[in-house]
């Protein structure tokens, strides 16, 4: 199962918000309290931040999200927000995504599916087979 973290600074609404996300088969844990730090114990596929509540609490997460390099491997995906939550913060999460609440199911399935290797195999090619040598001519 695909393991997605999601912030939201409300926990009525995050977990009115995750419900359709734990329905679609992804495993959901997540953060909603802005006086203590969120605690995440396995790796995520993805992590997923509202812009709807506290905009600049979820751009200092996507600046915590890029400090370390494993951490920087996981897709961002930014969630609903005002024009000017999700402008300011698309200046500062330039690789991130952006979407709706009622697109979110389909953009976590894009962003987290395996990857195929864009590399080819190098194909293979038969030995050719051995030639048996003739002798040759003695004196000549």
């Amino acid at each position: 199962m695909t393991k997605i973290f999601y912030l939201h600074w409300n926990e009525a609404e995050w977990r009115e918000r995750v419900r359709p996300l734990r329905a679609a088969g992804f495993t959901i844990t997540g953060h909603w309290d802005t006086r203590t730090h969120a605690k995440i114990a396995d790796r995520p596929d993805a992590f997923v931040i509202s812009l709807d509540r506290l905009p600049s609490h979820g751009r200092a997460v996507a600046e915590w999200c890029r400090e370390s390099k494993a951490r920087r491997a996981i897709p961002l995906i930014f969630v609903d927000g005002t024009p000017e939550a999700v402008e300011k913060t698309r200046a500062l999460a330039a690789d991130a995504a952006f979407t709706t609440s009622a697109r979110l199911v389909a953009e976590l399935r894009r962003l987290t599916r395996p990857r195929r290797s864009t590399m080819r195999p190098t194909p293979t090619r038969p030995r050719p087979k051995p030639t048996r040598r003739r002798p040759r001519p003695a004196g000549g």
